[in-house]
């Protein structure tokens, strides 16, 4: 969580070119992150900010770590919490969108549960794709899953 966009790693399987959907994804990611850096007002930006999340049921004592794409920190009892996603939904078969769209939701709500239950936050969540699908029907069916579970989705090249 240090403000700077995270870099990763170099190893032994950096000398394998890696897949143009991931080095774009990686890119998109990147300039989001870059955006919020260079934009953001009302507390301090925070990227690939570290959290512990409940691995088990409430209660439960094992955590796990996650990392937080775009963490605002608190503006008095209010943090934002951003996860970016380059997913391209017209490559989505119609069978695994609600999946995928439930995995993208468990994932930026395990995050801002961490602070709801844990600190008593107020949690501004959501999910920042990089365009929306070209199917009028299909995005509104996104947008209404993202309104249906109380989550913010923003469309980043409109």
């Amino acid at each position: 969580g240090t403000g700077v966009p995270f870099s990763y790693p170099a190893t032994a399987k950096a000398m394998t070119p890696e897949p143009v959907l991931l080095r774009r994804g990686k890119a998109f990611h990147q300039r989001v992150q870059a955006d919020w850096l260079a934009n953001a007002s009302g507390g301090t930006v925070r990227l690939e900010h570290p959290v512990e999340v409940r691995h088990l049921p409430a209660g439960a004592r094992h955590f796990r770590r996650g990392r937080i794409d775009v963490f605002v920190d608190p503006s008095g009892d209010f943090v934002t919490v951003v996860e970016i996603k380059a997913t391209a939904w017209d490559r989505i078969k119609p069978a695994n969108r609600r999946k995928l769209l439930a995995s993208h939701r468990r994932q930026v709500m395990k995050y801002a549960d961490t602070y709801i239950d844990r600190d008593e936050l107020w949690v501004c969540a959501g999910v920042i794709y990089a365009s929306p699908p070209r199917d009028l029907a299909m995005r509104s069916e996104i947008e209404r899953y993202f309104e249906e579970n109380a989550l913010q989705i923003v469309w980043y090249d409109e």
